[in-house]
């Protein structure tokens, strides 16, 4: 098992690891809309919260020589179920034909507000 760390992965905010290889698998723990340099975007939009959440876990993967292509399992938490549609258009633009494995689950609310947060599972 290898912990993952350097100037591509966004610090953890809590006792967890962000993401960590295991057995050729890259396990990411839920990301919310903060970038790697720390900047908290709980006051944007439902598509700028999206765009930092998957720009950052691109990074991740990337960091980990994989990228959406390989990604095995996607778990979304979303604050409110108006997001949903929204949600499923920016996700299939943003990682295209590749069709993972995905759960859904409507949360009543997040922390400091956040619209969403998204962990994943990925190939490596």
């Amino acid at each position: 098992m290898k912990i993952l760390q350097g100037s591509r992965i966004p610090k953890a905010n809590g006792h967890y690891s962000t993401a960590i290889v295991s057995n050729h698998l890259l396990f990411v723990s839920g990301q919310l809309p903060i970038s790697k340099e720390g900047k908290d975007y709980e006051n944007a939009e439902f598509e700028e919260q999206f765009n930092v959440v998957f720009h950052n876990l691109e990074d991740i993967l990337l960091a980990s020589s994989t990228n959406f292509q390989k990604v095995v399992k996607v778990t979304t938490y979303l604050s409110d179920v108006q997001y949903w549609k929204q949600f499923n258009a920016l996700f299939a633009d943003f990682i295209g034909k590749h069709k993972p494995v995905r759960t859904v689950i409507i949360v009543p609310e997040l922390p400091q507000g956040y619209k969403l947060e998204v962990e994943i599972i990925a190939e490596v």
